[in-house]
């Protein structure tokens, strides 16, 4: 078979990215965007950069597990050159990432083919069969989740960090005198994907199997060891020293279930890695009641032929990599690698969903390289399997294409996702929020009321509507709603807040003791210290100066704040003190145009005072 070149390999897995992914370029910000992008102030500026490794994701948004701060980083760059204005600069970003973590993919998978013997099929064909893994990766509907939406853009990255880092550990093993250079390459690649996403850990962990599966020598390993300490050593002392707020641990499954998830959630990826169609992010495989009996009965019926589907699938998986071993070394690799990466998200553990798209990610790429290695030692005509793998493909990349027109907006894209099976109480929740910025507060009722009908126990939801009927006008319904959500110690802070508002609105009654109240119940809560200063300023200079000298001495980095001081500094008439804050809140937001006009009106006003009487014309 012709070698194929390193450069149209390259090409194509780019342009089978970008054929696949360009319609996300009309598209705009949806569902954890607006917190991980118009909430976060730490990408605002080049110089809260060092800030963005200090916090988890999610700042001023919710509480999260998520040390993510390369994602930022990359959050931090699309701000400074696109704005918020520009959302298809973003989108080009990941679709960027995605592209570079196909290609680190196919340079990955053609080393480690270079290392096997002559006879396993090393050098015929490898390079091709290399693209082939690459190209099908890179146009996978099941992966527009980490690659259309921008909030998903920490897979990718860690995909990119990871594959790259494998790739250079490989070419650390070859001969040569400077196989230090792609080694310490590959230890930055690991500590980056790691520093992207948790999940990638992956690298790492599938390094040492490679190590083992070629039964390098023990100074390898020792070697090795080494740098993964430092590695991990190094992600250790960032991650546990930076500020978060813990979330509520998700509820625990018990033992006896899990096993049952681990089988369902096994056919529910295998369907959607052969047929994706519809497909919504977050899925759900557990048996839980539907809207009336006969839903009920039928949904637990579905599961228990998912269940034994999926007990099926997994005794098969375990056969191939029997039967792989006879056939081809890197077959067994390569589902040892999927497995290490698919274990942690298989429902072996308790985590805040049972399935979601974006999990599959690295996982199937390490099933797409054993599935090619064992079709490329079968015994059927090339030809055929080479044209339904073609058509295949293309089927992949047409239906990767029409469904980033499901990702348009926030309204289309929930919309969408309900229609395509993944109507949830959350779902439902954030349709009511949409509607009821749009003015349509008896549809933002009842999307509330079908969330609450499906999860009557959560207190969020219960908050979410009170503010909902408290735009509609509903005051009565509002403080019952808010009565459901006072049962959660975490919302008490938010619960207080939005029982001011309903003060002020109903009777017009000053609500500053209870914001008051709203604050000491949830410190940290920087939109509530937000609000109360505003509330200050104009009645109690000196309260709200204290207030602002104490967040800015704690947490400086906010652009609001320093544009909250300018406020408080113009309404005591100290307009050098404003014009020094104003420029403080620029310098942590370089595209708020309203603060540097307020600083060139500041500047005009006081420069006639500061001439000598002669200067006046």
């Amino acid at each position: 078979m012709k070698k194929l070149p390193r450069t149209v390999a390259i090409i194509v897995i780019i342009a089978a990215t970008f054929l696949g992914y360009w319609p996300a370029l009309r598209n705009g910000f949806v569902w954890d965007d607006t917190a991980l992008c118009f909430r976060d102030p730490l990408i605002r500026s080049w110089i809260l950069i060092p800030e963005g490794f200090r916090h988890f994701l999610f700042l001023d948004a919710t509480a999260s597990d998520f040390y993510r701060p390369l994602q930022r980083l990359t959050f931090t760059a699309d701000y400074q050159l696109y704005s918020f204005a520009q959302p298809w600069g973003w989108h080009l970003t990941s679709i960027l990432m995605h592209a570079a973590a196909a290609v680190a993919l196919w340079f990955f998978v053609r080393k480690l083919s270079a290392s096997l013997p002559a006879k396993a099929l090393a050098h015929e064909g490898s390079d091709w069969l290399a693209l082939g893994v690459a190209v099908v990766w890179a146009v996978h509907p099941l992966h527009t989740s980490a690659v259309t939406y921008i909030a998903g853009r920490a897979d990718p990255l860690a995909a990119l960090c990871g594959f790259s880092g494998l790739a250079l550990g490989l070419a650390s093993l070859e001969k040569g005198r400077r196989r230090w250079l792609p080694a310490l390459g590959a230890a930055w690649c690991f500590f980056g994907a790691l520093l992207a996403k948790e999940a990638g850990v992956f690298a790492l962990l599938i390094w040492f199997l490679i190590l083992a599966w070629r039964r390098e020598p023990g100074r390898v390993f020792v070697k090795w060891v080494a740098l993964a300490v430092l590695v991990l050593g190094s992600y250790a002392a960032l991650r546990f020293t930076a500020a978060k707020t813990s979330p509520p641990p998700p509820p625990a499954t018990p033992l006896a279930v899990r096993p049952i998830l681990v089988a369902r959630a096994a056919a529910e990826y295998a369907s959607l890695l052969v047929a994706p169609l519809r497909l919504h992010m977050e899925r759900d495989v557990s048996t839980r009641p539907q809207d009336s009996v006969d839903a009920t009965l039928r949904n637990a019926r579905l599961r228990e032929f998912q269940t034994l589907a999926g007990a099926l699938l997994l005794l098969g998986l375990l056969a191939w990599g029997q039967r792989g071993r006879r056939l081809d070394p890197l077959i067994p690799l390569a589902l040892g690698a999927f497995l290490v990466a698919y274990l942690p998200i298989s429902n072996v553990l308790s985590l805040n969903a049972t399935a979601a798209e974006h999990w599959l990610y690295v996982p199937s790429a390490f099933l797409f390289l054993a599935a090619a290695r064992t079709l490329a030692h079968s015994r059927l005509p090339r030809g055929p399997v080479l044209a339904v793998l073609a058509v295949w493909t293309l089927l992949l990349g047409a239906r990767t294409f029409l469904r980033q027109a499901d990702w348009r907006d926030q309204r289309t894209f929930i919309e969408h996702t309900i229609a395509d099976g993944g109507d949830s109480p959350r779902m439902r929740m954030n349709l009511g929020n949409v509607e009821s910025a749009a003015g349509h507060h008896e549809l933002a009722v009842r999307h509330y009321r079908e969330a609450l009908r499906g999860s009557p126990e959560q207190s969020i939801i219960w908050l979410g509507y009170a503010n909902v009927l408290l735009h509609a006008g509903n005051f009565t319904g509002a403080r019952e709603a808010l009565g459901q959500a006072e049962k959660s110690r975490r919302l008490a802070g938010e619960c207080r807040r939005t029982l001011a508002a309903i003060i002020h609105l109903e009777s017009g009654a000053d609500s500053g003791n209870i914001l008051r109240d709203a604050l000491a119940l949830d410190p940290d809560n920087w939109s509530i210290r937000k609000q109360y200063i505003e509330y200050l300023i104009g009645r109690d200079e000196e309260e709200a100066m204290r207030e602002l000298r104490d967040q800015l001495r704690g947490d400086g980095f906010r652009n609001e704040s320093w544009k909250l001081m300018g406020r408080l500094a113009e309404s005591i008439n100290r307009p050098d003190l404003a014009i020094g804050s104003y420029r403080e809140a620029l310098a942590r937001d370089v595209h708020d145009e309203e603060t540097r006009a307020r600083i060139r009106q500041l500047a005009a006003t006081a420069e006639p005072k500061n001439q000598p009487p002669g200067a006046r014309r």
